[in-house]
């Protein structure tokens, strides 16, 4: 939530917004203008990617305040039926079903149906699975200018996983992880089960079996989830998994705290926008001597895929990688 006593209205989070040209007098005036419970250009402008909550310096969640107004002022123009069907799409209506406890599950989200393939091999041998409708985080309505959506369902996501019985639960979605170490804290729900980032178990597992691992030699452009702005501290995991695989995660204008948004969410919110974001980003990655994209998000892999093939990039989803390199799926960076 939008802490109004911590916020200096400095402007920084604004004026370093990679989709808006403010700078830090216009950027004061429109944040004092949210404050005050009135609209602004930016509720519009915005592409809501989580960025400025991570530029702020000094904590006070100002996209946390954007979503409030956006929805309040339904600013980025999506129908209210719109809204109401696409959560539709997500509502179980069964009962939740969950493998026989163990210490660790492994939560695929909604993506064991769109990328199966993630889950197969050695790395997950073992792990029981929970997947579907019941395991999506619904972090997707932030994304939509409908954050109470998110909430309505946030204490339901915690209690699907935690009926697991799990005393850790990996999350394969940085959504999901999102949900869990940022929104849910926020929304005052008590997480009864320890969160692990799928790079923090990859990391790991890499550790554990050092000795299988054969060096890929390729140079990857990393496309750092949106949603990794509510954990950014599993960065250096990245990092690592990238370094003990022998991949090179090139230095490059658009990575970090500074990386640019895959475009999913502005091909809703304003689709004109978005060929040419991918090709900013893309152009960057390829600037920087790329070879290949590197994911962490399904969603983003689906989105800049195509673009990327047809500039020769390769696209892989880390968990890809990874599996390459221990022997568990062919070498295709050999072939390109």
């Amino acid at each position: 939530m939008f802490d109004e006593s911590r916020c200096d209205r400095c402007g920084d989070c604004f004026v370093r917004c990679l989709y808006v040209d403010y700078d830090k007098e216009r950027a004061a005036f429109e944040i004092e203008e949210l404050i005050a419970g009135r609209g602004a250009p930016i509720l519009s402008a915005c592409i809501t990617c989580f960025a400025c909550n991570e530029y702020c310096p000094t904590g006070a969640r100002p996209f946390d305040l954007i979503m409030e107004r956006q929805e309040q002022f339904g600013s980025l123009k999506i129908p209210p039926p719109m809204i109401a069907s696409q959560e539709a799409t997500f509502v179980a209506t069964t009962e939740v079903k969950v493998p026989e406890a163990k210490e660790r599950v492994l939560s695929a989200c909604v993506f064991s149906r769109s990328d199966p393939d993630l889950f197969e091999g050695r790395l997950f041998e073992g792990l029981p699975t929970v997947k579907g409708r019941h395991f999506f985080c619904y972090i997707l309505f932030d994304h939509l200018g409908a954050p109470s959506v998110t909430a309505r369902h946030a204490q339901g996501f915690v209690d699907n996983l935690a009926v697991t019985g799990a005393q850790e639960v990996i999350l394969t979605h940085d959504d999901c992880y999102g949900m869990l170490v940022d929104r849910a804290p926020q929304l005052g729900i008590e997480v009864p089960f320890h969160p692990v980032h799928i790079v923090e178990y990859l990391r790991d597992y890499l550790d554990a079996h050092s000795g299988d691992i054969r060096p890929l030699g390729l140079r990857v452009a990393y496309q750092r989830p949106c949603a990794s702005r509510l954990s950014p501290a599993k960065e250096e995991a990245v990092d690592a998994i990238l370094e003990r695989i022998g991949v090179e995660r090139v230095k490059r204008q658009y990575d970090r705290e500074n990386a640019l948004c895959c475009s999913g969410a502005l091909t809703a919110l304003q689709p004109e926008g978005a060929p040419a974001l991918r090709a900013r980003n893309l152009d960057d990655a390829q600037q920087a001597g790329a070879e290949a994209i590197c994911y962490l998000c399904p969603m983003c892999r689906t989105t800049m895929s195509q673009d990327a093939q047809a500039r020769g990039l390769a696209n892989y989803h880390i968990i890809e990688l990874v599996r390459m390199a221990l022997g568990d799926l062919p070498n295709r960076t050999q072939t390109k």
